[in-house]
């Protein structure tokens, strides 16, 4: 059945330019029309009046097990964190908890106005929990990147041909689906040349982006130059691995050669603020780096290191934190954040065109900007960035289906969701002696 979306301020988050208008979505999930139309008898009207309307916000990296690691990072440093936190629930969770724990967090990135998004898929104690969650992003619908997270160095280390036979299972699995299975490796200093090497070469044979923290903390980057005397950037320049295909996710502590080599090779840096922040590993140089082209694309990080998946939210923190980190007010502009949110995290998740115009695929949020807190409206690019947030989102669209109506997320009983992972999550933490 066709959707109508009438009457809100449409943004063109390439061209940096907005009209007032209407959207028509045929049956197919494509947009059939734009501006002022009688639209067909039979189409579902979703009221925009005082919203702005555009190509949805794309989560381009989290952890949504972490849900239920929500505010248990509290000033925490990175390494702190994930022996005292992560790596213990981590141990703890099981299959059914990894489930309960993706889809509440996909209910509150769809609700926050996304519409697509990647999950580095960290929780890998047995194939169980890789289905687990794969099962609720199947069953959930949202177009997702699933890049499987693994190390085959230290503690709980994975051996390279089991990586391997696990990553082509879970592919298969997903084949035809909403999700595509990538390449994930979690962190370059648990990862050996030989195994990143041999996945990249998968990733290439597969045609999926290379997934991969790295230059989180000044600590992990004097651990790698421990091991072999390169930072992480010339490591995997080194290696053979840095392209368009990779996926670098943080980048905090980049030296000039390394941002020269991020520009050289057309790699895509997937900048966290908030979670940066949060766990004060730095200030990312986002703008520098958008000015030498690098495309950047922006991710909440998982709930364990930002307690939020409101992304609407962290485009204000994204805009603040790169005036201060170069002290230049005018450092990046509202339309340069919704780029990176909306385009570059498309392209990031493998999504065609961000352009709202005929014929692409609809990815539409509708976000309320005529409210106590944003009118005035001057400049609707404004409003999103700096005023809004989470709650203003009014509908989302995704293809012929609306996941968010006035509100209201459609075919999940929320409430019920959360008082189950309310109780699931009180057992995990007193499993893992935390509680």
């Amino acid at each position: 059945m066709p959707i109508w979306i009438r009457g809100g301020t449409l943004l063109d988050v390439i061209n940096g330019t907005f009209a007032e208008g209407d959207v028509l979505i045929g049956a197919d999930g494509k947009i059939a029309a734009l501006g002022t139309f009688a639209a067909p008898e039979s189409a579902i009207v979703l009221e925009a009046h005082g919203c702005a309307v555009l190509h949805g916000l794309v989560n381009a990296h989290t952890h949504l097990s972490q849900t239920f690691m929500r505010g248990l990072g509290d000033d925490k440093k990175l390494l702190d964190w994930l022996k005292g936190v992560v790596w213990k629930l981590q141990a703890a969770m099981t299959p059914e908890d990894v489930y309960l724990a993706t889809l509440l967090g996909l209910v509150e990135n769809v609700t926050c106005g996304v519409v697509a998004l990647t999950e580095h898929h960290k929780l890998v104690n047995s194939p169980a929990h890789s289905d687990a969650a794969l099962r609720a992003y199947l069953e959930f619908g949202l177009p997702t990147l699933f890049a499987y997270g693994w190390n085959d160095l230290g503690d709980g280390a994975l051996q390279l041909d089991q990586i391997i036979a696990e990553m082509e299972r879970l592919r298969a699995t997903a084949h035809g689906s909403n999700v595509q299975v990538c390449v994930g490796p979690m962190v370059p200093w648990r990862c050996s040349d030989e195994a990143m090497q041999r996945t990249f070469a998968l990733a290439e044979a597969w045609q999926v982006p290379f997934h991969l923290h790295a230059a989180e903390t000044q600590d992990e980057v004097g651990l790698m130059i421990a091991r072999n005397g390169m930072r992480h950037i010339e490591w995997l320049a080194r290696l053979g691995v840095l392209s368009a295909r990779t996926q670098v996710v943080h980048g905090v502590w980049l030296s000039d050669d390394e941002m020269r080599l991020l520009q050289k090779s057309g790699a895509r840096l997937i900048h966290c603020p908030t979670s940066n922040m949060y766990l004060a590993s730095g200030m990312a140089k986002i703008a520098p780096l958008f000015g030498r082209g690098v495309p950047i694309a922006l991710g909440a990080d998982g709930s364990g290191s930002n307690n939020s998946q409101d992304m609407l939210e962290l485009l204000k923190i994204a805009a603040l934190l790169a005036k201060i980190e170069t002290m230049d007010a005018t450092a990046l502009l509202p339309r340069h954040i919704l780029y990176m949110a909306c385009v570059e995290g498309a392209a990031a998740v493998g999504l065609s065109s961000a352009a709202l115009s005929l014929g692409n695929v609809a990815r539409l949020i509708c976000v309320d900007i005529q409210t106590p807190r944003s009118a005035p409206v001057h400049d609707p690019f404004s409003a999103l960035v700096y005023t809004a947030n989470g709650a203003d989102v009014r509908h989302v669209i995704v293809g012929n289906r609306i996941f968010v109506r006035e509100r209201a997320v459609q075919g999940v009983d929320v409430a019920a969701l959360i008082a189950e992972c309310t109780q699931a999550a009180k057992a995990l933490l007193r499993r893992a002696e935390l509680l």
